[in-house]
């Protein structure tokens, strides 16, 4: 070595920091997870501490037995992506929608049942309603007999009691 280069050697930098023997403060280290739709999943490693979910970052982890998570953030949950679980999830919506369509075609038969039976009962309405119709008018008619009766059989009484009171 010349004695040029053992020199600056020696020569502490000027910009430099010393260091003291300060107790350095613990970093603890917090494990999170990006999801949004260009980032299905990506975990993430901060110092900071987030207590809730903060769109696009998640704090639950996903369930380990997806293959490939994506958050929900509309149902707030992980849900799996990966093609397998998309044929999977179109077998069940088509499974459902067939289930729908069944519960659809019970209702609709139960509606026209329900129609049936209502015109049946407006049919039978229609009939009560005419024969009360009709046995109010017999009532009526046989009330003016019974009272045309009544007259004639008071006036043949009464003239029959006034012709004896002349004999």
């Amino acid at each position: 070595m010349t004695e040029e280069t053992q020199n600056s050697a020696a020569v502490p930098v000027e910009n430099t920091e010393t260091t003291t023997t300060k107790p350095e403060r613990e970093v603890v280290m917090h494990t999170y997870y990006w999801s949004n739709d260009d980032v299905p999943f990506r975990v993430l490693r901060t110092d900071d501490e987030i207590t809730s979910n903060q769109y696009p970052i998640v704090v639950a982890a996903p369930d380990p037995n997806l293959k490939a998570p994506k958050y929900d953030w509309v149902k707030q949950e992980w849900i799996e992506t990966s093609e397998e679980s998309l044929g999977q999830r179109l077998t069940s919506v088509v499974e459902k929608l067939e289930d729908a369509q069944k519960s659809i075609s019970v209702l609709q038969e139960a509606h026209q049942d329900t129609l049936k039976s209502n015109e049946t009962t407006d049919t039978a309405m229609k009939q009560l309603q005419t024969t009360v119709q009709m046995s109010t008018r017999m009532m009526s008619t046989l009330s003016t007999t019974v009272s045309a009766l009544i007259n004639a059989y008071q006036t043949k009484n009464t003239t029959g009691t006034n012709q004896g009171d002349a004999k």
